[in-house]
């Protein structure tokens, strides 16, 4: 009451000051405004002030405070509970990630691997072809010498 009493007195001075032309129309709402916001927080601060007090008070006996902290309790267990399967589902998942991470590197070396092979397989058959036409060039000269003797040879230049 002490506080309203205070505002009130306040408020009348500044009524004299404008009264006297000490303060202008526009100091005045500023200084009112600014009492009107002090009113308010303090009296913000008297009810947190009231549910301290309430919240301390000693008629709270234990048996009422351990109902009070009971579903707190309860959703607590729950959520560790949530927590615990999150955290195996995290590990399951962490497993397959690990398989799979394992058959992708041993599809890469298969791969790697076969590329090898097909580079060797490549050069290993160019080198055949390359072998396959030498030989049929060397044939086909044999051929063509042995045509040349054998008519060389019908016609009588070779005895």
């Amino acid at each position: 009451m002490a506080n309203a009493q205070t505002f009130e007195e306040f408020r009348s001075c500044l009524d004299t000051a404008m009264a006297l032309g000490l303060l202008d129309l526009a100091q005045l709402d500023e200084l009112q405004i600014r009492l009107a916001e002090g009113e308010e927080m303090i009296g913000r601060y008297a009810k947190a002030g009231m549910k301290m007090t309430e919240g301390c008070s000693l008629e709270h006996e234990p048996e009422v405070i351990k109902q009070q902290a009971q579903p707190a309790m309860a959703q607590l267990k729950e959520n560790d509970l949530v927590v615990q399967r999150e955290s195996e589902e995290l590990t399951q998942v962490e497993v397959q990630i690990a398989k799979l991470q394992a058959r992708r590197d041993l599809i890469l070396e298969r791969r790697d691997r076969a590329v090898a092979v097909s580079i060797e397989l490549k050069s290993s058959a160019k080198q055949i072809l390359k072998t396959a036409t030498e030989k049929k060039k060397a044939l086909a000269e044999r051929k063509l010498i042995r045509a040349r003797w054998l008519a060389d040879m019908d016609n009588g230049d070779i005895a």
